[in-house]
């Protein structure tokens, strides 16, 4: 995979925050910004293709050959 470097300017109380927390998990801030910028993008096209499947399930049908709104109270329910 070709990389490629990149600048950030972030304020400098959260890139304490975050070589600290790197040094405790034995890694860096560069694999730890690239996982969240990975999970956060991984989600979203979770999400979208969740959205997809769900809209093409909804053309799918299901159809009524009757309008629902034809439907008597006294046909759905014996008495």
């Amino acid at each position: 995979m070709e990389t490629r470097n990149i600048t950030f300017s972030l304020p400098a109380d959260l890139i304490r925050q975050a070589k600290v927390y790197a040094a405790q998990h034995d890694t860096n801030v560069n694999t730890i910004v690239r996982e969240l910028l990975q999970q956060h993008l991984n989600s979203q096209e979770r999400a979208r293709l969740a959205a997809d499947r769900l809209l093409a399930l909804a053309d799918q049908g299901p159809y009524f050959e009757i309008d629902p709104g034809s439907i008597r109270r006294e046909d759905l329910y014996e008495r």
